[in-house]
């Protein structure tokens, strides 16, 4: 048996667990990371955003991180680590497609919706490929000489005056005393053993995926511009960028790599769409992209690469736990939940959780208070409600591409609400603020102000709508929304550039 002695035990190597693990052994902590398996490995998550920037650059300064700080903007990065895979990521960008039919450009981008959310190409944020990213992080765990442990695999977790955690590794027991407790594994691995369980009943999103990666798919600018879409009109080039093809029953993804490989994943409505049991998933990709005929096309001669080599389908995507802290313990807001890819929410929210719980550790060492582990679980919790109200009623808008798009605001005016109050903060308020503000009662309101008035049939209720909603979002509208230069282009949503 090896004995391990630490002040806090972390499960899982993933970047949020690997990120923890520096912050802590830089403010004199000593911990351990456990992990089940090894890197590098396949991972889904991949395009970060202003907010997990902002905070990231912000975590790099505060604790002495400087090896961390060039993964916040894509210039500095391949600058810095060119061996570790990434992308540039200019904005958000979104086409309409229409079932049956061919993909056409509307010549007043009526179909089109591109959002800014960077400033230049060099500061722009990043796709993350996650088996080099995640990769990376940990050998940085390593070489600050902090015990990293993988394919370790947790048999027992117990609490008493001290947490014991004990696994296996190639044969042997391992066993770890700890303080406090972290699991950063995204699977929940410490649910059982806290005495509940995850449960996805209280989201209101109902989605599910099927993704992999790709070789040889052609950059969507050049079809646009092949096709006579107006693509000088794009504040930038509409692949550099969280690409979503917006569909009647859900939405497809794109985000580009350096290296040109792609990942690429379809997002459907798991009530309408359930997985269907004749059909394999390469088969039900296949079977959804022919009702889209450009998108068939595209993917046609398209390769699939490994890792991880094939179509993924997941089940139901939406979980959250009744608890994301306790006493000593605590949960990474992706172990605590998850609601859906379509705002690009998952790095940055996990980037806030690591930076609040880095606070306590700071403060108060391998004891946090109680009190303030509630306040972390509430504020957790909270916030992936926030962002399940903001991806419903994108899901709730189809098929109406006017209506998705003008539900998309909620979500920006939130984001670049955050965002403009970091950059004001000068990146390190006293107190990181909730992730996208999801404590203002402002922006809660405005959600259930679109909720009520979301368009029927009536095409002037789509008017209706739009306006409810841009008064609604008013006092967080700082960045033009709802008055672009050019319909439906945002060249300005950008917060403002940090050095």
């Amino acid at each position: 048996m090896v004995k391990l002695d630490t002040d806090v035990a972390i499960l899982g190597s993933g970047f949020g667990g690997s990120i923890l693990a520096l912050v802590l052994e830089s403010i004199g902590l000593d911990p351990v990371v456990l992990d089940r398996a090894e890197h590098p490995r396949f991972a889904i998550g991949e395009s970060s955003s202003p907010t997990g920037n902002i905070i990231l650059r912000a975590l790099a300064e505060r604790y002495d991180l400087s090896r961390l700080k060039p993964l916040a903007a894509h210039g500095p990065w391949r600058e810095t680590y060119p061996d570790v895979t990434g992308g540039r990521k200019r904005g958000f960008s979104y086409f309409h497609h229409e079932q049956g039919k061919p993909f056409s450009p509307d010549p007043d981008h009526a179909n089109e919706l591109l959002v800014a959310a960077s400033s230049d190409p060099y500061h722009s944020d990043t796709q993350w490929l996650r088996a080099d990213v995640d990769a990376f992080l940990a050998d940085e765990v390593r070489a600050a000489g902090i015990p990293l442990w993988e394919n370790t695999a947790v048999t027992e977790v117990n609490s008493g005056d001290r947490w014991t955690v004990r696994s296996r590794h190639e044969g042997r027991t391992v066993e770890c005393s700890a303080d406090f407790l972290v699991d950063a594994t995204g699977g929940g691995q410490l649910l059982p053993s806290l005495g509940f369980a995850e449960s996805e009943s209280s989201l209101e999103t109902r989605s599910r995926a099927l993704y992999g990666h790709f070789r040889e798919l052609p950059r969507w600018r050049n079809w646009i511009a092949d096709h006579g879409g107006r693509t000088e009109d794009h504040p930038y080039p509409c692949d550099e960028a969280a690409l979503h093809h917006v569909l009647d029953e859900g939405w497809l993804w794109e985000l580009r790599f350096d290296d040109d490989r792609v990942s690429a994943g379809l997002v459907l409505d798991a009530e309408a769409h359930p997985v269907p049991s004749d059909l394999s998933p390469e088969e039900e990709w296949r079977s959804h992209l022919q009702d889209y005929p450009t998108l068939a096309d595209r993917f046609a001669n398209a390769d699939l690469v490994d890792p991880p080599g094939t179509i993924v389908r997941t089940g139901l995507l939406q979980r959250l736990v009744d608890r994301a802290a306790g006493p000593g313990w605590a949960l990474l807001p992706f172990t605590a939940g998850f609601v859906d890819p379509l705002h690009s929410t998952g790095i940055a929210h996990t980037l806030s959780g690591v930076e609040r719980l880095a606070r306590l550790f700071e403060r108060y060492g391998a004891a946090p208070p109680e009190s303030d582990l509630r306040t972390y679980s509430e504020g957790v919790r909270q916030e992936l409600r926030f962002v399940d109200g903001l991806v419903r009623l994108c899901y709730d808008a189809l098929p109406s591409f006017h209506a998705w798009t003008t539900s998309t605001m909620l979500y920006f005016a939130a984001a670049t609400t955050y965002e403009r109050r970091r950059t004001d903060a000068d990146g390190v308020p006293d107190e990181p603020p909730p992730f996208l503000c999801a404590d203002e009662d402002g922006l809660w309101d405005a959600l259930r102000q679109a909720r009520r008035a979301l368009p029927n049939d009536d095409p002037a209720s789509l008017d209706t709508y739009e306006a409810t909603v841009e008064e609604a979002v008013r006092p967080f509208n700082e960045v033009g929304l709802f008055d672009p230069p050019v319909p439906n282009m945002y060249p300005h949503t950008a917060a403002p550039v940090e050095a």
